[in-house]
């Protein structure tokens, strides 16, 4: 009796693990943001394809890995024929996978949003086409918060700081700073730091307003190394870059990446 009941309940609980409905066959994750979701809550290694853009080691993914975004090839189109496919918000993306009809695509949008929405957004794109999740979406919920409120203590208030997309060269600014996008714009509309003066998400920093930011303002550079699981901090003075593996991918690695920032430096 005690063995038939051990036997029900291991049968119930692998029943219950979280898993793609069967009705999702063939699933493909070109956002990076909707991958990282999949390896949250155990489903990495049940994808058929990933993009590059993405924090995935080749330890923690050996299947195939497209190119991403505009530059699939004809041949890589065809293999997502028959797919349920995620990628990240993208016009001409979204005619592409569009015109084929065989293709389930769903768009992942994240632009202007913090972390925390940006997962909230992916979950629900991603929910009708998983089960037995609910757990696991809880843990990363969790997670998250966590995060967030290490983030929120390690970072001093008021800090006037510019984040800029790429790395620092000899003392040279990349193009580009993040404003008004992820964990940035959270920091700030949570008014915990003051950071470049714009709308915009993204934008090409201006000398003049440069010039008239706080001396004491820290200027740090964001790198994403990509599949490679490379984290360093580079600094020189009030100039840096931080090396993070999703630190460019909204969402929960965003968080870790900064905060492995803030606890480097402060």
């Amino acid at each position: 009796m005690r063995i038939f009941l051990s036997l029900l309940f291991l049968s119930f609980h692998l029943e219950a693990a979280c898993e793609f409905k069967a009705a999702a066959k063939k699933v493909i994750s070109l956002s990076g943001t909707s991958t990282v979701v999949f390896k949250e809550l155990g489903l990495l290694s049940k994808l058929h394809g990933i993009s590059v853009f993405n924090p995935i080691s080749d330890k923690e993914f050996s299947g195939k890995v497209y190119p991403g975004g505009i530059f699939l090839s004809h041949s890589a189109l065809s293999e997502l024929e028959g797919s349920v496919v995620f990628y990240d918000e993208s016009r001409d993306l979204k005619k592409v996978l569009g015109s084929r009809k065989t293709i389930i695509a769903t768009e992942i949008h994240t632009r202007g949003l913090t972390p925390k929405e940006s997962m909230d957004g992916t979950i629900k794109a991603i929910t009708p086409y998983v089960q037995n999740c609910e757990d696991k979406i809880t843990t990363l919920n969790s997670k998250i918060k966590t995060l967030e409120e290490k983030l929120l203590k390690k970072i001093p208030n008021d800090l006037n700081v510019v984040f800029y997309l790429g790395e620092f060269h000899s003392g040279r600014a990349p193009e580009f700073v993040m404003v008004n996008d992820g964990v940035v714009k959270w920091l700030k509309d949570l008014k915990k730091i003051k950071t470049y003066p714009t709308d915009l998400a993204y934008v090409n920093w201006s000398s003049k307003l440069m010039s008239e930011m706080p001396v004491n303002t820290m200027h740090v550079g964001v790198k994403d190394p990509g599949r490679d699981n490379k984290r360093e901090i580079k600094r020189s003075s009030q100039r840096m870059t931080f090396i993070y593996p999703g630190s460019l991918v909204p969402g929960v690695t965003q968080l870790e990446a900064f905060l492995y920032w803030a606890e480097s430096i402060f």
